[in-house]
């Protein structure tokens, strides 16, 4: 018998079970509409619920909270001290004895705290398309296991309906052996087929039970009693010409925004590190406070002392760490310009790969429909024309036997076809779709 083969997607569904981490109680709630999982319904829970993501988002928050802090000034200077104290510690001895409060600040004119700030920015924009692409990590996953869920169970299908063929050939060699118009050869290999059948279908129902419990381990539920019926895979989101798919991988595809925002994050960064070379200023001031004069006996009077003030304004010249600086800036040039050289490489491979997958949906889609339209049609024209000759002894048992495995051959190998497809737009799916349509968290 012919038995369908599935890429087996067991090892992605142990992966991501154990980083999934759920302390939701869903025992006796519906979280999907009806009775009926929705392929996009389980890859949004499962994007929405995942501990993954959830870290990720974490350290998205983390990188945007760098921007502030990159940005802002250095903290001013308070003075507080004592001037021209002479060694006897007497306070009105002296003139110039005062006591001192001053305030400094480093004004950062060349603007290198404003380009650190931008280049914070574009590295939390880095973080975000790192969460964005665990996001279509998951959600591939999820869509994956959905897809082998659905075409195992439309193979159970296939199967069962094959068997209702199978015994009405066996029906019908038992009727002939009545008449001795056939062999107790042949009613014996009808039979054997059918019971063949039978085991097939246990065997997928087996299968059909782990990919339930692998996909709701997914989701980090708990299995419900009942298996819920599974709606046919759509990707009504995917545009349909490949023009449109470039365009939209450009716009969302989170390694090639990731490699741009790295680029533009490095040019900052070089463009700080080089005005980190200019002379850096200072500005203080500060306000004395000076006691009155001893008592003089000649005139009678104190000596009256008025308060100062003080501004100053500092530049300091970086000679010596001039070096350095223009070594950092040199060395984020280069880091950009290596980013720049991976995102072109990236471009070229994904419009590459975008190629490819659409090309293939083309083909694919179009070997379905032969399928579809053409081929079972005419197996199950010819099968029904041979059981007519069959029972009118015009068509001999083995060929009945094949016209019907014609049937349930083409059968498999279209939900083959068809389950090849539905993985083609999952993985062209990983280039064009929006992973922000996916989480439905508060960002």
């Amino acid at each position: 018998m012919y038995r369908i083969r599935f890429t087996t997607v067991s090892s992605v569904f142990v992966i991501l079970a154990l980083t999934f981490v759920s302390n939701l109680s869903v025992a006796q709630n519906q979280l999907f509409s009806g009775d009926t999982l929705r392929m996009d319904e389980v890859a949004k829970y499962v994007v929405t619920h995942n501990d993954r993501a959830a870290a990720m988002r974490l350290m998205e928050k983390a990188a945007r909270a760098k921007i502030g802090p990159a940005g802002a000034w250095d903290d001013p200077m308070l003075m507080v001290g004592v001037t021209g104290l002479p060694t006897s510690g007497s306070f009105t001895a002296e003139d110039m004895t005062m006591k001192m409060i001053g305030i400094s600040q480093k004004i950062p004119y060349a603007g290198q705290k404003g380009l650190e700030s931008e280049a914070a920015k574009y590295q939390a924009d880095i973080a975000r398309e790192d969460t964005r692409q665990i996001e279509l990590d998951l959600a591939s996953a999820a869509r994956n296991a959905y897809l082998s869920l659905y075409y195992r169970q439309q193979a159970l299908n296939f199967t069962k309906s094959q068997r209702a063929i199978q015994n009405d050939i066996v029906t019908a060699s038992i009727k002939k052996l009545s008449t001795d118009l056939a062999t107790q050869a042949d009613v014996a290999a009808a039979q054997a087929d059918l019971w063949r059948l039978d085991a097939d279908i246990l065997s997928s129902q087996q299968e059909i039970e782990a990919s339930f419990n692998e996909l709701y381990a997914l989701m980090g539920q708990e299995r419900p009693a009942f298996f819920p019926a599974l709606s046919e895979p759509r990707f009504e989101s995917i545009p349909k010409n490949l023009d449109a798919w470039l365009a939209v991988a450009w716009d969302n595809y989170p390694p090639l925004k990731r490699s741009r925002s790295q680029s533009v994050s490095y040019f900052y960064a070089a463009s700080a590190a080089q005005r980190m070379r200019w002379p850096m200023l200072e500005l203080a001031a500060s306000y004395g406070f000076r006691q009155t004069g001893p008592y003089d006996p000649m005139t009678g009077q104190v000596t009256k002392r008025d308060n100062m003030i003080s501004f100053q304004a500092k530049i300091s010249l970086p000679i010596f760490s001039f070096k350095s600086q223009n070594k950092m800036a040199s060395s984020m040039n280069a880091m950009r310009l290596s980013a720049e050289a991976e995102s072109n490489q990236a471009w070229r491979d994904t419009k590459a790969n975008l190629q490819t997958l659409f090309s293939g949906k083309d083909r694919l889609s179009q070997s379905l429909n032969l399928y579809t339209e053409r081929i079972i049609p005419a197996d199950e024209d010819a099968y029904k024309s041979a059981m007519a000759g069959y029972a009118s002894n015009k068509v001999p048992f083995t060929s009945l036997y094949s016209y019907a495995m014609n049937i349930y051959r083409d059968r498999l190998a279209a939900n083959q076809i068809a389950y090849q497809l539905a993985q083609n737009m999952v993985q062209a799916g990983q280039y064009i779709l929006n992973p922000d349509e996916l989480n439905t968290t508060d960002k």
